[in-house]
């Protein structure tokens, strides 16, 4: 099935008309180590876009976790299983691992079962430990299917346009308190919303 998956994604992709804000970052940050946060929903585009990144993504051990592992390993990218609420201490100390190793990070801070659009604490946490900055990344599409699921999954359709915006580097100091850490987690949340919105706009303006 993941191979299947993989496929499926690729064909989709190949057909989108998808531009990037700022304009050629993708091909610039694509060689940078980074902790790339996107939302559940807006997984797809990501997906096919940063399939030869060597990104190492976090995904949940939940049992829809396991689909999405091995159709993303297809892809070509690195999986540590577990999450902020299954297997926390060990995923995050794999992902530090990885970024010690050269490898750039990738997480759904509202995965893997929401609020949605509500960040978690693992991406500032290992922004924290591994020193590497935070790459708000969200995707706007002028036309998709929106799944039932708790995070309103989006599909893009086939021919249509995608806009992937990213946000400045979130630098995140290796000592923080509570409130600090609250701080960064809050500007990360509010910083994603806002892009998210944004995108959406400029997608539909452009269509």
């Amino acid at each position: 099935m993941g191979i299947l998956g993989s496929w499926l994604i690729k064909l989709l992709g190949m057909t989108l008309r998808i531009n990037d804000e700022p304009k050629g970052f993708t091909k610039k940050t694509r060689n940078h180590q980074v902790v790339y946060a996107f939302w559940h929903c807006m997984m797809l585009v990501p997906a096919y876009i940063g399939r030869s990144w060597r990104v190492q993504v976090l995904i949940s051990q939940h049992s829809d976790g396991e689909y999405i592992a091995q159709v993303i390993k297809w892809m070509g990218f690195g999986v540590v299983r577990g999450s902020t609420t299954r297997g926390g201490m060990r995923a995050a100390k794999a992902m530090v691992d990885k970024a010690r190793q050269g490898y750039p990070l990738g997480i759904t801070p509202d995965g893997p079962r929401g609020p949605r659009f509500v960040v978690q604490p693992g991406s500032v946490f290992l922004s924290q430990k591994t020193g590497l900055p935070i790459i708000p990344m969200v995707v706007g599409l002028s036309r998709y299917w929106e799944l039932p699921s708790w995070d309103r999954f989006r599909i893009p359709k086939p021919f249509s346009r995608a806009l992937l915006m990213f946000g400045n580097p979130i630098h995140v100091p290796p000592k923080l308190t509570e409130e600090e850490m609250e701080h960064y987690r809050l500007s990360l949340e509010n910083t994603m919303k806002q892009l998210a919105e944004k995108a959406d706009k400029a997608v539909q303006r452009k269509t």
